[in-house]
C-alpha cells in the first residue's frame, strides 16, 4: 500500500513536470521575443535638461524648475511643452526602423549631415542627426559619428519652425477651481458666479455646458505672437475679463490693434499677446449667451 502511494506521488510529480515543460515550451517563445530595438532604454525623460537644435541657426531649449524655456531676442519665454515632449519621447523611446544606408557619402543626400539635435543630461550628451522625411511621421536618423542611417518616428515637427515659444495666454490653470468670471465689453458687464455646482447670473441659472465651453476657450486661448511689455496700447477703454480661480484673481484686457488683431494684456504675464480678432469676438459673451 505504501509502495503504491509512493508510486502515485512520483507519477504525479512526473506529470506535473511534464505539464510545466509543455507550458514553457509553448509560452516561453512569447516571452523571449525581443521587444523592438529601443536604443536608449536607460535614458529617462526627467534626466534631459537641455536640447540644442541645429539647422540654419541654433535653438536652445532648457529646463528650469521642471519647466521648459526658450530665448528669443534676449527675452526668456515659456517653451511649447507639447512640441518638446514629442521630441523627448521620440528620443527616450527611439526604435531603430529600417536601415537605409551605411554610406557616409549619402549623408547629405539624406539630410543627416548638418541638421541635428543635441540632448544634454547632467553628465552626458547625445547627438542625433535628423534627416529628410522618409514617409508619414518618419525621418532618417543618424546617431553621433555613426555612418548607419535608419528610419524612426517622433521628429517630424522638430524643425518645422524655429519659434518654440509657448503662445498660450494661460489665463486658467485648473478650470475646476474657477468660481467667478466677469465679462465686460461695450458697457455690458456679465458676472458668472459659481454656487455649489451651478453657475448663476444674478438669480438665473446658466447652462453648464455653455459655461464649460467658455472656460475652456479661456484656458486654451492662444496668441499668434508675443510682444514686449513696452508695446504701445491704443488709448481706448479695453474689453476685459476677470477670473477668480481658487484664491487667485486674474484679468485680461483686450485692445483692438486693427480689424484682424487685438493686443491682450494679462495679469498672468509680463508680455503683451497678439490675439486674432475672431478669438476675441468669441469671448464677447453676455447673459443671453449662457441662459437662452
Amino acid at each position: 500500500m505504501k509502495r503504491n502511494r509512493t508510486r502515485l506521488i512520483q507519477l504525479m510529480i512526473i506529470l506535473l513536470i511534464a505539464a510545466v515543460i509543455f507550458i514553457l515550451k509553448n509560452q516561453l517563445p512569447q516571452f523571449l521575443i525581443q521587444k523592438p530595438n529601443q536604443l536608449f532604454s536607460s535614458l529617462k525623460k526627467e534626466q534631459i535638461r537641455e536640447m540644442l537644435l541645429t539647422n540654419d541657426k541654433i535653438i536652445q531649449l532648457y529646463k528650469k524648475d521642471k519647466l521648459w524655456y526658450f530665448k528669443k531676442d534676449n527675452n526668456e519665454f515659456r517653451a511649447d511643452e507639447e512640441r518638446i515632449n514629442k521630441i523627448v519621447n521620440g528620443i527616450v523611446n527611439l526604435i531603430k526602423g529600417d536601415v537605409v544606408s551605411n554610406n557616409k557619402n549619402k549623408h547629405k543626400e539624406l539630410g543627416i549631415d548638418r541638421q541635428k539635435i543635441e540632448v544634454k543630461t547632467k553628465g552626458k550628451s547625445y547627438v542625433f542627426y535628423i534627416g529628410n522625411s522618409s514617409g508619414i511621421a518618419k525621418n532618417y536618423i543618424r546617431i553621433g559619428d555613426e555612418n548607419e542611417v535608419f528610419t524612426a518616428e517622433g521628429f517630424d515637427e522638430a524643425f518645422t519652425s524655429d519659434d518654440y515659444r509657448d503662445l498660450l495666454v494661460r489665463l486658467i490653470n485648473d478650470e475646476t477651481k474657477v468660481t467667478l468670471i466677469d465679462i465686460g465689453y461695450n458697457d455690458i458687464l456679465t458676472t458668472l458666479l459659481k454656487q455649489k455646482s451651478d453657475w448663476k447670473i444674478g438669480n438665473k441659472t446658466a447652462k453648464k455646458d455653455r459655461v464649460d465651453f467658455f472656460i475652456n476657450d479661456l484656458k486654451t486661448l492662444k496668441a499668434t505672437d508675443i510682444l514686449p511689455k513696452e508695446t504701445n496700447l491704443p488709448a481706448v477703454v479695453p474689453d476685459s475679463i476677470k477670473i477668480k480661480e481658487g484664491s487667485q484673481e486674474k484679468s485680461v484686457e483686450f485692445y483692438q490693434q486693427d480689424e484682424n488683431n487685438y493686443f491682450a494684456k494679462a495679469s498672468t504675464s509680463e508680455f503683451i499677446f497678439q490675439i486674432p480678432a475672431a478669438y476675441v469676438a468669441s469671448l464677447k459673451k453676455e447673459e443671453k449667451d449662457f441662459i437662452e
